[in-house]
């Protein structure tokens, strides 16, 4: 048995020094670059408010990068070319990440060091994590990304073909590790109010479900003023897609753009390009490189010049769960999004006006074509979308989800949710 699950005594400082919050992920959540990084990393700027925060993660550091914010340190669990030790359990289902015993003893020691009020554990893939945190953490705080059940459930319903049904984990399965975790945990973090709905559904028990909805990311970057229109020299339209491009959902909402959906728009103006951008694109995602007007750029450093280049950001997801942060992205450096309903749930947006919505891909190439055709239209959408996002997930947004998400709002009462972010 590790140490870690041993000690069950840990003097932690008084609440008047303010929060101390260390936040565990599984990949370094500094740089941030995809969905979940971005998330951890706007979540700990927002903590960082109220006391010292520390983002630790379970995987090595990409590159010895300190996060610009003095009030937040970054650390590894894990040491890039250690020799492997035994993981944590003996057995884990294929949603749960690997965590060594190496790696659980230098949590140990961080906590020892850092003297969290507050320890935050990302999503259902570190559940193995939650039971030797329990008697370390005055305060436990799970914060699920996605309902990973009702994303499974999703993914087995969009996918139709037998190799690829493999990668889909069992919702069954997945739904009892959850109502594990809600056992051991004091709050857990969603991102939407449809999510907060499935888990209260799924706790069995009156627990805090906050909303603590995804910020815009790399907010730091956009220009205080809405960026004009890109020109048309390079093509017109420039459709940009960004996301994680080895993550199932990313990959069919990819492979659809590029073989459905552009081919249609270029039909009607014949300069649409299609730009996918993101980091670990599978092989089906690098194989869509070769076809006519698509682009994949790689593991992009920034995505800010993308965002300035593009026309248009269609999503066309038909499985994902909490929220879509590359909608708030597009939306926040003016880029119209044209998305189906599942890409768009939780954020609130208003149809037709701040963002244009279809479960079909011809649907969303013909919503595509009009808004190209009606410039009026397009700045308005433009305007639109970008005062919605500042107002409803700026950092200011944020910062008060996660003040209330830490029950700092409660007078010391840790025992009724903080509330839903509207």
């Amino acid at each position: 048995m590790s140490a870690l699950s041993t000690r069950a005594g840990v003097d932690m400082p008084a609440r008047g020094t303010g929060r101390r919050v260390l936040i565990v992920s599984h990949e370094p959540a500094f740089p941030p670059t995809s969905g979940a990084d971005l998330r951890n990393y706007r979540n700990a700027v927002a903590a960082a408010a109220f006391g010292p925060v520390c983002l630790a993660s379970v995987l090595p550091k990409a590159i010895a990068a300190a996060a610009p914010d003095p009030r937040i340190r970054a650390e590894a669990l894990s040491i890039e070319g250690e020799p492997r030790t035994a993981s944590i359990g003996w057995w884990r289902m294929r949603a749960e990440h690997r965590i060594s015993r190496a790696a659980l003893a230098r949590l140990e020691a961080l906590i020892l060091e850092f003297r969290p009020d507050t320890v935050v554990v990302e999503s259902i893939g570190l559940f193995k994590l939650l039971r030797p945190l329990r008697p370390l953490a005055r305060q436990l705080i799970l914060d699920m990304h996605n309902v990973e059940s009702d994303l499974s459930a999703q993914m087995k319903r969009a996918v139709t073909t037998a190799s690829r049904l493999s990668t889909v984990v069992s919702a069954p399965g997945i739904r009892h590790l959850e109502r594990k975790a809600l056992a051991l945990v004091d709050r857990v973090w969603v991102c939407s109010n449809e999510d907060r709905e499935r888990l209260m559904a799924l706790a069995g028990r009156k627990m805090p479900i906050d909303v603590v909805p995804n910020g815009i990311p790399n907010v730091e970057a956009i220009p205080a003023v809405l960026p004009a229109e890109p020109p048309t020299d390079s093509g017109f339209p420039v459709i940009l897609f960004i996301g994680h491009l080895g993550y199932p959902p990313n990959v069919d909402a990819a492979g659809r753009l590029a073989r459905a959906i552009l081919p249609r728009i270029g039909q009607a103006l014949p300069g649409a390009k299609l730009v996918l951008a993101g980091r670990g694109p599978n092989p089906a995602v690098q194989a869509l490189a070769g076809l006519p007007d698509v682009e994949l750029v790689e593991n992009p450093e920034s995505v800010a010049p993308l965002l300035c280049g593009a026309h248009l950001s269609i999503i066309p997801l038909r499985a994902g769960g909490g929220t879509r942060i590359k909608i708030l992205e597009a939306m926040a450096w003016g880029v119209p999004v044209i998305a189906t309903p599942l890409a768009a749930e939780g954020l609130g947006l208003i149809e037709n006006d701040q963002v244009l919505l279809s479960a079909s891909d011809e649907r969303l190439a013909d919503m595509a074509v009009d808004l190209c055709l009606d410039a009026e239209r397009r700045i308005r959408q433009r305007l639109r979308a970008h005062q919605a996002v500042w107002a409803r997930f700026g950092p200011q947004a944020i910062r008060d989800a996660v003040r209330a998400g830490l029950a700092l709002d409660n007078d010391g009462n840790d025992d009724q949710p903080s509330p839903v972010t509207p």
